[in-house]
């Protein structure tokens, strides 16, 4: 994704000013529509997955592109590790299964009963991305959400082990398809090797696509975030919701040592978004 900076970014260069964060990490996050490497639609049924696997979901790991679809169906190939079915929900999550984040040197933890697996709509609990939206925007196959039972919840998972058997890599791409974005919903990147942090609040997303908290079928809340760190890498993430619900499906990392050729997406929605920037919290870990 290319750094431009037009009038759409004047708002986030003087966010990061208040923030005394500098220009280098004045990350850009585009939203499905805003470009060609912004996302496409997914062939698998999962309604919205990222530029840089095919449209069935499919990613060759050589890329130093790893995914999370949450469904046995599309497990990336060769992965040793059979899938992970502990956070699946009885009679509601045929098919579903957490793959790549389950694989050693990966480490998933939550709150109690933080995260849950599902396909469909879990009345109560979560709704799937893009629900009651454009056909070819809903998620039809199985997704992740926290909290999986009562009203808080979170999820982490730590790749410092992973990355230490690569020689070191660490990772600067992060892309997922944010379902009912809610101003109660974020995600936090962890630098542990000089203690910092990048977080990305539901309500700044929504601030910038102009979405309301937990509408369901919106284009403008339910959405594939793309996002591209510049001058920042990470070790691990955080979802955390402090209400019902946070739901993501086809989550995308990128090494920092991956081929970052943008591919063309066989196909593109224009929702009339436009190039967004969006600032972004960097902050010391006490």
């Amino acid at each position: 994704m290319k750094r431009i900076f037009n009038k759409k970014n004047v708002s986030v260069l003087a966010l990061c000013a208040a923030m005394s964060c500098t220009q280098a990490n004045a990350e850009i996050i585009t939203f499905f529509g805003d470009n060609a490497a912004s996302g496409q639609f997914a062939g698998d049924g999962s309604g919205l997955t990222s530029s840089f696997v095919n449209t069935n979901n499919i990613i060759n790991p050589s890329n130093g592109y790893f995914i999370e679809t949450f469904d046995t169906a599309t497990a990336m190939q060769g992965l040793p590790v059979a899938p992970v079915m502990t956070y699946n929900v009885v009679g509601s999550s045929e098919g579903c299964g957490i793959n790549t984040l389950g694989q050693a040197g990966i480490s998933l933890s939550t709150s109690t009963d933080g995260l849950g697996v599902v396909k469909g709509n879990y009345p109560g609990h979560a709704a799937k991305p893009g629900n009651g939206g454009a056909a070819n925007s809903v998620d039809n196959t199985c997704y992740g959400f926290t909290p999986a039972e009562g009203n808080s919840g979170w999820v982490e998972v730590d790749y410092t082990n992973f990355l230490a058997g690569l020689g070191g890599a660490a990772l600067d791409y992060f892309g997922f398809y944010w379902g009912s974005v809610d101003t109660y919903n974020d995600f936090e990147f962890f630098d542990d090797v000089n203690n910092t942090s990048i977080a990305v609040t539901g309500t700044d997303l929504l601030s910038q696509l102009g979405g309301s908290s937990g509408h369901q079928s919106s284009p403008a809340s339910n959405t594939y975030v793309n996002i591209d760190f510049d001058g920042f890498s990470w070790n691990r993430f955080r979802v955390t919701s402090t209400g019902i619900a946070g739901e993501f499906d086809n989550i995308v990392t990128g090494l920092t040592t991956r081929n970052k050729n943008v591919p063309e997406p066989t196909t593109l929605a224009i929702f009339g978004l436009g190039l967004m920037g969006l600032g972004l919290r960097k902050k010391l870990i006490k």
